[in-house]
């Protein structure tokens, strides 16, 4: 149980919004009267956060979930749509009273959202880097020809497929998470060394049929990679992007050789 309270606090964080949810959800249960949003709102509602504090029904979780994301239980929870319809309820005919007092208690209960080192303001509507944006654009195959192939730095991985279902990876984001069971890339282990040997780089990338290769500039390289079929087509905020020239951009309905 205690590690329960445990992921239920760092969800928390040094908001209020959650447990502004739990009171909300207990007025509901004690005041509404309407029997859809008592079913569909509150009761619904009161059964998972009943079962996200069982400890039995954690214990099962565990068995057939990975490590580390019991947590996400609680996005099930319409939060802050209990919270809304709480307030209004419980502000009732003060209205204007009400719904100062109503801001007043979420914006003292919130934080500024760019506060957190791991959020920045969105660059663009996919909200995403736009280097991963431009560099995409650049590689991005034509509309008769096949998706191509690209290998990425893994500090980008995560977002190629949020933009282009066209642009495909020798390895994602497993290659990232410690806890999952995978094989490392040999491609993914060259782009991680302190030295990127353009040599080897430039092997594994014919053998797996990838016609781009995009590097950071500030990764430490070893050979030009002009001698081994590396064209530079194009350089984005910090990244070069290489055209792997003995790799060909097929037409749809062509194979490779």
């Amino acid at each position: 149980m205690r590690e329960i309270l445990t992921i239920f606090m760092d969800y928390c964080g040094d908001g209020i919004y959650p447990f502004l949810f739990l009171v909300a959800l207990i007025y509901l249960l004690l005041t509404e009267k309407d029997r859809k949003i008592r079913l569909v709102l509150v009761e619904s509602s009161f059964v998972i956060t009943i079962l996200f504090f069982f400890p039995l029904f954690k214990l099962v979780m565990d068995k057939v979930e990975e490590a580390g994301t019991y947590y996400r239980i609680l996005w099930i929870l319409p939060m802050t749509v209990m919270i809304a319809y709480a307030g209004v309820k419980l502000i009732g005919k003060h209205t204007r009273i009400g719904i100062i007092v109503m801001i007043l208690l979420l914006a003292l209960g919130g934080e500024y959202l760019y506060k957190n080192i791991n959020i920045t303001k969105a660059q663009n509507r996919y909200h995403i880097p736009q280097t991963v944006v431009s560099i995409c654009d650049l590689i991005e195959p034509a509309e008769d020809e096949e998706r191509v192939w690209a290998v990425f730095p893994s500090e980008l991985l995560h977002y190629v497929r949020q933009y282009s279902s066209n642009i495909q990876m020798p390895y994602g984001r497993d290659m990232l998470v410690a806890s999952w069971d995978h094989v490392e890339h040999p491609i993914y282990a060259l782009m991680e060394a302190d030295t990127v040997r353009i040599d080897l780089l430039a092997e594994l990338a014919d053998d797996y049929k990838c016609q781009y290769i995009i590097l950071n500039k500030a990764k430490k390289t070893e050979g030009d990679p002009a001698e081994y079929g590396l064209e530079k087509i194009g350089e984005v905020e910090g990244y070069d992007v290489f055209r792997n020239v003995d790799v060909p951009v097929l037409k749809k309905e062509q194979t490779l050789p």
